[in-house]
């Protein structure tokens, strides 16, 4: 049996579209993420926020606390005070001087998606083209005001 040629080239479109829009999706829950810490550190208190925001203060408090790991880069050691923001992957931390300045090149595990591609390495850890495009995009959204 052969596969139906529109048919498949639809499907196809249809992974790319579905792809692009978790892409954003993810985009937009990270500088959710980001603006709710700006929030607190601000000096909002988690209920505030979580009332203000029609969420749990449960929630918030995940928030915060998933935020104070040891926020330094894991790729040139610079803290989170010496950079302008940081990604937060789920195994690695990566600062906007080394999104911008990496250079991907052999193959390895990449510590954001553990895949497997050509990555750039750091101290402690790597990061794919993919997930330095995301990276990038995540810092831009977080920058620019809405």
């Amino acid at each position: 049996m052969t596969l139906d040629e529109e048919l498949l080239a639809a499907a196809r479109r249809a992974g790319t579209a579905s792809a692009a829009a978790q892409d954003q999706a993810d985009i937009a829950k990270a500088v959710y993420h980001h603006s709710v810490l700006r929030l607190h550190r601000a000096g909002g208190s988690m209920r505030e926020i979580a009332e203000a925001l029609k969420m749990s203060h449960q929630r918030v408090h995940q928030i915060v606390e998933q935020s104070k790991r040891v926020e330094r880069c894991w790729f040139c050691a610079r803290v989170a005070d010496e950079v302008g923001k940081l990604m937060a992957g789920p195994a690695a931390l990566i600062c906007d001087l080394c999104v911008a300045d990496a250079q991907v090149g052999e193959v390895g595990d990449c510590s954001f998606c553990s895949e497997t591609k050509p990555v750039h390495s750091g101290a402690e850890a790597r990061i794919c083209r993919s997930c330095l495009d995301f990276s990038a995009a995540v810092i831009s959204a977080a920058a620019s005001p809405r």
